[in-house]
């Protein structure tokens, strides 16, 4: 997330992360396809201070929402396999709706912000339905009618004509948000062969934080980094998962704790992987 102002900038930003480890102005940022050591020159890049964003990831493990059901949500998205990416999309955006209201419209003294939203044209994911399940959304919103209301959209900062997608390789801030969706993905996966890098952890400077309060440590748990669902699952973590979790503000003591979910399928580690319980 990044300001209207500062949009411009981030074609600079790309071709100096490029430049920094000899690719050319004007190329195409893509994660996967850097040496582990550029992958964490890029990271670091991403969450200085001179690229001032803010950033929001929502890492959904999908052996336990797999068998979710939301028969408004199914009916908006018309195919079932949409059904799993608009409700960790609707995740996401309650969280950054939140923060537009609560956080950066305050702090830029902004009477009536907008959120833009573009996304990342993916393969077989119908943009048409994620928009009307999005409206539906705002209107509940609205309405107070919202189904599953432990958060909801903030309905005011959004525009049916500020959504759009777009191809990733001709947008420089949807690779710049390439870097720290697959940083971290492959920081929490077991099955990456770059797991252990933990490259995102250099991020932690990027993800919105929590309101401070007095006597409470600043934290980006359930804000700038979402572990969902977090009771549920996270006994089912390696100490490794949870130290990285811990480090963004979840006091994992406390979720793995006696008044946490007892009965909880056990798992063998093919089902525990992140990416491949669909």
């Amino acid at each position: 997330m990044v300001r209207a102002e500062l949009e411009p900038d981030l074609d600079r930003r790309r071709d100096e992360i490029l430049r920094s480890f000899g690719g050319q102005r004007g190329g195409v940022l893509h994660y996967r396809n850097l040496k582990p050591k550029n992958r964490l020159l890029a990271a670091r890049k991403l969450a200085s201070r001179d690229y001032p964003a803010r950033g929001f990831v929502v890492c959904s493990y999908k052996k336990t929402v797999s068998g979710y059901h939301n028969t408004r949500a199914a009916s908006a998205a018309g195919n079932p396999r949409d059904v799993l990416f608009n409700f960790v999309v609707r995740l996401l955006l309650e969280r950054a709706t939140h923060y537009v209201v609560n956080f950066a419209a305050p702090r830029h003294g902004i009477r009536d912000p907008v959120l833009r939203i573009v996304m990342a044209s993916r393969k077989g994911h119908h943009f048409g339905r994620f928009k009307a399940y999005l409206a539906q959304l705002m209107y509940q919103a609205v309405a107070g009618t919202t189904y599953l209301n432990t958060r909801t959209i903030r309905a005011e900062v959004l525009r049916w004509n500020k959504i759009d997608r777009a191809a990733a390789s001709q947008v420089s801030g949807l690779q710049l948000a390439d870097v720290l969706v697959s940083a971290f993905f492959q920081s929490i996966e077991r099955v990456s062969p770059h797991y252990d890098d933990k490259v995102a952890r250099c991020l932690l400077p990027l993800m919105a934080e929590q309101a401070a309060r007095p006597g409470v440590s600043v934290s980006r748990a359930n804000e700038g980094v979402t572990f969902y669902p977090a009771v549920k699952v996270a006994r089912l973590l390696t100490a490794e998962q949870s130290s990285f979790f811990a480090q963004f503000g979840y006091d994992m003591d406390k979720l793995k704790g006696r008044n946490a979910v007892n009965h909880v399928q056990a798992l063998s580690q093919a089902e525990r992987m992140w990416s491949q319980c669909r």
